[in-house]
């Protein structure tokens, strides 16, 4: 009997020292918890004291291209910290009505006027529908382009530079030229419908980065009464260099002199075949495209019929199991 309560004390004595030395181990480790978690603390604060207060500035809601026109109800607001803050942030939606992405948004980016361009307009600005052979495969409102001429011998000449396209139509293409640039491309349609047939074409040549690439030089030159149009036209405001010009135009008229029968025959039919290769691939494309829509209504359509199945196979269980609940009550 003597033995089995010295057993029991010495059985209490070593659980009490070992549940002691837990609970102290425990309570030094609470105790490291809680320095580490004060001390985060401390430097969360200290951050968001260099941080400073969150503003509100404009995002974008959806992906944006170069050229696309700003609509406020693609805007949204994001907030950034104000120590961040400058002049160039868009803090109003009224800072970019009227103007267009320079390059390609990210939503969630916050905007600033460097990411905008504007499109200068003078009082001579009109809608005007462009005649060319062909343009990039793809092209479409937003897209920026260069109106080229090409003459039988390959000789081109860039006729308008940097233009926004409007909208894509069947035949033509819908842009804002100014009183001068119509006069210029009046003369470059009198120089294709004469060499047409002689090989020359007028093709519309798509920028890549609109808002970053140099627009190009216009190099066309106008015929002399084309010229002297321009030059006594009160409403035109941009002027052309007249010496300039007349170097540039003798060199073309030159090159057009010296075009042989055969070459013609030749160059024409040349251009006529690339001519319709490219407007198969923008045929070819359109078609890619509208096999692409339609694949995505469809799987759209399939997306609601599973959901809507879904939803009534859900409800169907909700039934049952309330027909079960009240059978067994």
């Amino acid at each position: 009997m003597r033995n089995w309560m010295k057993y029991l004390i010495v059985t209490l004595i070593v659980a009490l020292l070992t549940n002691g030395g837990q609970f102290y181990l425990w309570n030094q480790y609470i105790a490291k918890v809680r320095v580490d978690y004060e001390n985060e603390i401390e430097v969360l604060n200290a951050t968001i004291q260099d941080i400073g207060t969150l503003v509100d500035v404009y995002s974008v809601r959806a992906e944006t291209f170069p050229g696309q026109e700003v609509k406020e109800e693609d805007l949204m607001i994001v907030q950034t910290p104000e120590s961040l803050i400058n002049d160039s942030y868009v803090l109003e939606p009224q800072q970019v009505m009227d103007k267009f992405y320079k390059i390609a948004i990210s939503p969630g980016t916050p905007l600033t006027d460097d990411m905008f361009m504007s499109e200068e307009l003078d009082d001579t600005t009109r809608e005007t529908d462009l005649i060319a052979d062909s343009w990039s495969v793809g092209l479409k409102k937003g897209d920026y382009v260069d109106l080229e001429i090409t003459y039988p011998y390959g000789d081109k000449y860039v006729v308008l530079s940097h233009i926004r396209v409007e909208n894509v139509n069947t035949s033509t293409v819908k842009t804002y030229l100014t009183g001068s640039q119509r006069h210029i491309y009046n003369g470059a349609l009198v120089d294709y419908f004469l060499q047409v047939e002689n090989g020359a074409s007028l093709n519309l040549v798509k920028y890549t980065e609109p808002g970053i690439q140099k627009p190009s030089d216009v190099t066309y030159s106008v015929t002399d009464n084309i010229l002297s149009v321009i030059t006594e036209d009160p409403n035109v405001l941009e002027k052309i260099n007249t010496s300039l010009n007349q170097e540039k135009r003798t060199m073309i008229t030159n090159s057009l002199s010296t075009i042989s029968d055969e070459d013609a025959s030749a160059l024409s039919s040349g251009r006529r075949q690339t001519l319709s290769d490219i407007t198969g691939a923008e045929q070819a494309h359109i078609r890619i495209l509208n096999e692409q829509e339609e694949a995505q209504q469809k799987e759209l359509e399939k997306q609601q019929r599973e959901a809507k199945l879904n939803e009534q196979n859900t409800n169907n269980q909700e039934s049952n199991l309330k027909v079960e609940e009240g059978v067994v009550n």
